[in-house]
């Protein structure tokens, strides 16, 4: 009798925990290095996890070339991959999303810590558009790198997925909007969310 993916699922937050990280990042490759590194879990439980996961046919091994750290050489690695034709997919990602606090309240909550907020945008695995190149676009006037680096990685830690952002000064913000600056109309042209704009981003894209 076959067992039923599910029932392998959701054995503990460690394993709904990389779930998250398979299926907001559909289409990329990863070690297990990486996966454990980015999952924040130890060795021992990510090989675990990552083993009812493949026995549920949500991801599966996937030889790759990667480029080697430090080089411009690029070798051939072990990994896992998000398997795409798991019949479960749809309803993994929706279930997943919405039980996750994965929204603008969220976002705010966390990059208020780093200081006055002159602008936020919300993208990629906010709006479910996984494919996405950021998820996060965010300007201060005066930019403390290290804050919004820490902010992030608190909320990269409270929803348990990896964030793609971007930071800038308010002034170099509104320089790109103006020149039509391909990262962030990466971001304008594609689903998104304005939650904070105290400078008029708005108004320099419509000119």
């Amino acid at each position: 009798m076959a067992t039923d993916p599910l029932a392998i699922l959701f054995g503990s937050p460690a394993r709904v925990k990389l779930l998250r990280f398979f299926l907001f990042n559909p289409s990329k490759d990863f070690t297990f290095d990486e996966i454990s590194r980015r999952a924040k879990l130890v060795r021992r439980t990510a090989r675990t996890e990552i083993t009812a996961l493949e026995k549920a046919g949500i991801i599966k091994k996937k030889t790759f070339y990667q480029t080697k750290e430090g080089t411009d050489k690029k070798v051939k690695v072990q990994g896992y991959t998000l398997d795409k034709k798991s019949p479960e997919l749809q309803a993994l990602q929706t279930f997943l999303f919405e039980t996750a606090p994965i929204n603008g309240k969220t976002v705010l909550r966390h990059l208020r810590k780093a200081g006055k907020l002159d602008f936020v945008c919300i993208a990629g695995v906010f709006v479910r558009d996984f494919e996405q190149r950021l998820d996060v676009l965010v300007a201060m006037k005066n930019l403390p790198e290290n804050k919004i680096e820490n902010a992030i990685r608190s909320l990269e830690a409270e929803l348990g997925i990896e964030i793609r952002f971007a930071a800038f000064t308010t002034e170099d913000l509104l320089y790109r909007v103006g020149m039509y600056d391909k990262l962030t109309r990466d971001v304008f042209d594609y689903p998104h969310e304005i939650i904070v704009d105290k400078v008029g981003v708005r108004e320099e894209m419509m000119r």
